[in-house]
């Protein structure tokens, strides 16, 4: 039954006065609950009591639908913040009110009136009281049919032209449904976001008009005495923050509280029950093949919460087969299983709720993404690479692994932990190939990393692919989060955290976060011991060994694929999927070029080592070296001519095909040579950043000369890798590759004199001159000395004219 329109009764309700409530209710439907629904005339109101005016409660905006991939997937929480409402009175009218909760104070003190009177509140809709009386006011709840959550955000996020943007049509938006509990109120809104000129979203029957639906949950704000807990960037939390107005006691008001979820244990130091576990429910639409993989991962996490005294604290349920069961109720937390358009991908995603006043997780959840059971990587890399049978049952068996592997590291976000980036720098080569090391400790030292398989040649000894256990820093960081601390204030428990967050400094215990981790290409990273899907404590050498088995798969694909009768598409993936791991190594060595180790370590914690520490030069040069022979070199992305011959894709035809039915590459081959530049440009981009350089040209100041790299040593570098086969004539056997490359690189010379970014430094500048200087030189040189092919010729020519049109640009912009 559709209950309300947008345009509905709002209009007529702000021109009628309030009516008795015991009439207004007369013949309508009411659903008792925390706040109770009215539905009278098609129309939704909400019947609130007078003790709850200026009552805290917290409204979430959820969608109950997805786009099939394009933006928020459904039960993501992330299109608003979970956010504190209040309803207050104003003479006949009702305030929506979202209070500002980004402060801390005492109540009923002078800095509580002062930070009333110095930070906005948000108003969510002023509405007429329609009925009172009997101790009840009735407002519509017509406001909840507007975009509470801010869900346009998501399709300008989408797209990036407001031509093609989507706008919410009142007329075509009404309540779906409502549902009035206890302890919740939920509202489902049937929205519908039509746009005139769609051009991206294509996974609808009309991309005109696409209808989703939004959940509204309204719960009492939590006042149980639950205790928040301080952050320490030593171990990875998420975090609510807040500015601390209660004291001036620090140098800072930043007050950073741990997300986590409230298990209301009364161990006082003795193992307990908890008596608010989480109770997650497996959604029905998980494939049945994969529930006890998501189910064991799930429960996997009491043995780190049993250490702390905190007994039988996560629990799961299948989704009853009710039909009144809501799996958008906030009070319910839901693994779900979500479809996109895409397909041999995948991954998941954490749905986490919190409060805004102190960080305790109000609803927590996992959407896994269903590319998850098409992953390719069993098939095309690991059975082939160790000579494994791949019949579908082993095939089948990876995946039940990897998805247990996946919801691991998803439910360690639900208990309100960080990924963790320099996990895998605790273990050696030689642990991860012994089965009973990985066994017991992972491939990892948390679940929290981004790992990849864990592949070695065949014939060497091999242990567990995947990360299926909890590692030491697990344990470690729910000991931070979750042991029971006795003190009656946050600050008391200071102390004992800090004693904990104190052994950052043992490689097992060590934290890095995204933060750390992905600035590389902008320069702000500087840590190479942080990154995403590496192994070991040598991540290098570690990429050696996949580089060396990813070519081999590569230039060997036909020996496998396809299968007698299959098309070539299949050869395509295969050859696709290892190219996908030596692309990620291909820009790692480009982490170490002026880099720093960095420490979180306090002063005085044992073993600490000074916040920063230089990158050593003999790893500069050594890294220098890698990039030189894996991205700036034709011998990189030489492949099998045969193989290459055989890597197309089957066409398909028809009318009106979405992208998702039909989007094929530019080009029918498989376009190594654009591969290439990609990954040089990126490489570049990297060790070229303003930030990069700048922090290259600041290490002088900080270490003595000769122990570090500098910004010399970059471009010299540079330049002899590649451009430095041209005083010598190797050019004329320089491939499209390299030829490509060193176009590429005088331009970004050219740019770097000409028209530096903002915040390149002045040495950076005069070296990229220099190095003009000495190209124009060495080409003019060289086309003198040797008779090349015409190609060739054209190459050199047009790099001497590069060089030199950069210097008369710059020395014309000097003379005007």
């Amino acid at each position: 039954m559709l209950l309300a329109c947008a345009s509905a009764s709002a209009a007529t309700a702000t021109t009628k006065p309030a009516s008795p409530y015991d009439a207004f209710v007369a013949g309508a439907t009411v659903q008792n609950g925390l706040i109770p629904f009215i539905i009278k005339d098609g129309n939704v109101y909400l019947a609130l009591s007078t003790s709850q005016l200026g009552k805290d409660f917290i409204e979430t905006s959820v969608p109950s639908t997805g786009l099939a991939g394009y933006g928020p997937s459904a039960g993501e929480p992330y299109v608003a913040p979970a956010r504190v409402l209040r309803f207050e009175r104003y003479g006949n009218k009702i305030v929506l009110r979202w209070p500002n909760t980004y402060t801390e104070v005492r109540s009923g003190t002078p800095e509580a009136l002062g930070v009333a009177q110095s930070f906005p509140s948000s108003v969510v809709a002023v509405t007429p009281i329609v009925a009172e009386g009997s101790g009840m006011i009735v407002i519509s709840a017509d406001s909840f049919l507007g975009d509470v959550g801010n869900y346009e955000q998501t399709f300008e996020r989408e797209n990036s032209s407001p031509l093609h943007g989507y706008r919410l049509d009142p007329t075509r938006t009404f309540f779906e449904r409502t549902r009035a509990f206890p302890e919740n109120d939920i509202l489902r809104v049937s929205q519908t976001w039509v746009s005139v000129s769609p051009n991206l979203i294509d996974s609808a029957p009309d991309a005109r008009s696409l209808e989703v639906a939004m959940t509204y949950n309204i719960i009492e704000a939590p006042h149980d005495g639950y205790m928040p807990r301080i952050a320490d960037p030593r171990v990875g939390y998420f975090v609510t923050p807040l500015l601390d107005f209660a004291s001036d006691a620090r140098y800072t008001r930043n007050l950073y509280y741990i997300d986590r979820w409230n298990f209301a244990t009364s161990q006082m130091g003795t193992p307990s029950n908890a008596t608010r576990p989480i109770v997650y429910y497996l959604s029905n639409d998980i494939p049945a093949q994969y529930r006890a993989s998501v189910r064991n991962a799930l429960l996997t996490w009491n043995r780190a919460l049993a250490r702390v005294g905190i007994l039988n604290a996560i629990q799961v349920q299948q989704e009853p087969d009710d039909p009144t069961w809501d799996p958008e109720d906030i009070r319910h937390n839901v693994v779900r299983w979500s479809d996109t358009v895409g397909a041999g991908g995948g991954g998941a995603e954490a749905l986490i709720v919190m409060d805004p006043r102190t960080g305790e997780l109000l609803n927590v959840g996992i959407s896994v993404l269903a590319g998850l059971g098409t992953n390719g990587s069993y098939h095309y890399i690991i059975a082939p690479e160790r000579h494994l049978p791949d019949t579908s049952a082993d095939e089948e068996a990876y995946r039940r692994n990897l998805i247990f592997s996946v919801v691991l590291h998803e439910s360690g976000h639900d208990l309100g932990l960080q990924h963790n980036f320099m996990a895998p720098y605790a273990y050696t080569a030689s642990d991860l190939r012994s089965n009973a090391f990985t066994a017991r400790f992972g491939i990892a030292s948390s679940v929290m990393s981004y790992t990849l398989f864990n592949l070695w040649p065949r014939g060497t000894p091999q242990g567990a692919l995947l990360q299926l256990v909890l590692g030491p820093y697990d344990y470690h960081a729910v000991d931070y989060g979750y042991n029971y601390i006795r003190a009656s204030t946050p600050r008391e428990e200071l102390p004992e955290l800090r004693r904990i967050a104190s052994q950052w400094n043992n490689p097992l215990y060590r934290f890095a976060s995204d933060e750390d981790a992905i600035g590389f290409v902008s320069g702000r990273s500087t840590d190479p011991r942080v990154s995403r899907d590496i192994l070991t404590n040598h991540p290098l050498a570690w990429c050696a060994v996949q580089h060396r088995m990813m070519h081999d798969l590569m230039d060997s694909v036909l020996q496998r694929f396809p299968p007698r009768g299959d098309s070539y598409d299949d050869a395509r993936r295969a050859f696709a999927a290892p190219m996908e791991i030596t692309l990620l190594c291909d820009s790692l060595p480009a982490n170490t070029i002026g880099g720093e180790y960095l420490s979180r370590n306090d002063a005085g914690d044992a073993g600490a080592a000074p916040p920063l520490q230089a990158v050593s030069r003999r790893q500069e040069v050594r890294a220098w070296s890698l990039l030189s022979d894996w991205v700036f070199s034709d011998a990189a992305w030489s492949f099998n001519p045969n193989v290459l011959r055989h890597l197309a894709y089957s066409e398909q035809s028809g009318i009106f095909l979405p992208n998702w039915a039909y989007d094929p590459a530019p080009r029918h081959d498989y376009a190594i040579v654009e591969e290439a530049a990609m990954m040089q440009d990126h490489v570049l981009n990297e060790l070229f950043a303003p930030l990069t350089l700048e922090r290259i040209d600041d290490l002088a100041t900080k270490y003595r000369p000769g122990t570090t790299m500098s910004l010399g040593d970059l471009f010299d570098w540079a330049q002899a890798t590649i451009f430095g086969d041209i005083a010598n004539g190797g050019v004329a056997r320089d491939g499209v590759v390299r030829r490509n490359l060193q176009v590429s690189y005088a331009k970004r010379l050219a740019a770097l004199w000409t028209a530096p970014e903002a915040g390149v430094p002045t040495d950076a500048q005069m070296l990229a001159r220099l190095q003009l200087t000495k190209l124009e030189a060495e080409a003019n040189a060289a086309l003198h000395r040797y008779r090349y092919d015409e190609t060739t010729q054209a190459h050199v020519a047009g790099l001497a004219a590069l060089a030199r049109q950069a210097l008369d640009a710059r020395a014309t912009i000097a003379t005007k």
